[in-house]
């Protein structure tokens, strides 16, 4: 235990998830803590899941909820891949993560869906909680939201807000995705 902790310090808590589209494809970005309150329950949690070979969904909010939602997905888009005999667009992805989220109101979690396809190219959906489905070039979820989208929106340009992101990733110990 630390003797010289100061117990009057402010505390990190809740999840950071952020995706970012450039010109090569997506980056995808979490924080790497799980907490219950003001207890780290997790530190090396992995909340970027993949859900194909091309894409994959960032997590916040319950993370028994956003955990089953990403084993659905998986598994319909396992079968939508069987089925056509092509993998699945990120937009595909996208909404069924969607279709998920809006009809089971009581799921607690925001969710990022992000990758690359060979007709669109790289994209990023925002799914917030209650199941709307947004596409950016950049979004962001969890505790941190409200800050970092009006900063990152405000400072927005393809190729410097790639750095930013990997500098911002790097300073906050977040894990990093690149596809």
């Amino acid at each position: 235990m630390d003797l010289n902790m100061d117990l009057n310090a402010p505390h990190s808590m809740g999840t950071t998830i952020i995706g970012v589209t450039y010109n090569g494809g997506v980056v995808l970005g979490a924080d790497s803590r799980t907490s219950t309150g003001m207890y780290v329950a997790n530190r090396a949690s992995d909340k970027i899941t993949q859900l194909t070979d091309n894409v994959y969904v960032c997590r916040s909010g319950s993370a028994a909820d956003s955990q089953v939602v990403s084993d659905y997905v998986r598994y319909f888009l396992h079968q939508h891949t069987i089925q056509l005999g092509q993998p699945a667009t990120v937009k595909v992805a996208a909404n069924l993560v969607r279709l998920l989220s809006y009809n089971n109101k009581n799921l607690q979690t925001g969710l990022i869906v992000g990758g690359w396809d060979k007709y669109e190219g790289g994209k990023i959906y925002g799914i917030p909680l209650g199941g709307t489905i947004i596409e950016q070039p950049f979004t962001i979820g969890g505790v941190f939201f409200p800050f970092a989208y009006f900063y990152f929106k405000a400072t927005y340009i393809e190729l410097l807000f790639f750095v930013i992101l990997l500098f911002f990733c790097a300073q906050q110990h977040i894990f990093c995705c690149l596809s």
